[in-house]
């Protein structure tokens, strides 16, 4: 039997397979473990150790390699858009930062409704919009 080892883990079905299509294209042939598990009740993500992603001891390195490169270009895809106003596309959006006795006042007084409630994250100087 091929024994195989874990090179990633994921949370989320579809994150699991742009990885997995991403090996692929590398010519990695890699497993994808708990798929379906997780893909039937997504709960389950953490009672199961998540969806781990297994390539043969051959592949470890190249593995690795495209799994850094795919979390590097999603993080500066996140991080682009993140900072670009959707109203005026101005492409200096700043990070709010709320004081802390904000966040701790608003549980206090609305309770765990707050958490539902997307907070703006970034705010635009030009046309003073703000997104999440």
């Amino acid at each position: 039997m091929n024994q195989q080892i874990t090179v990633g883990t994921c949370t989320e079905i579809l994150e699991a397979s742009m990885i997995q299509m991403e090996l692929d294209a590398a010519g990695i042939d890699c497993d994808l473990d708990n798929e379906f598990t997780v893909g039937v009740d997504p709960l389950l993500a953490n009672a199961v150790g998540g969806i781990k992603i297994k390539v043969s001891p051959a592949c470890v390195e190249a593995a690795t390699e495209v799994l850094e490169k795919y979390y590097e270009n999603k993080a500066s895809e996140r991080a682009a858009k993140a900072k670009i106003c959707p109203q005026c596309k101005n492409k200096d959006g700043q990070p709010i930062h709320k004081p802390n006795w904000v966040g701790i006042l608003s549980v206090l007084t609305l309770g765990a409704f707050t958490m539902l409630y997307a907070w703006p994250k970034f705010s635009c100087p030009d046309c003073r919009n703000t997104w999440s």
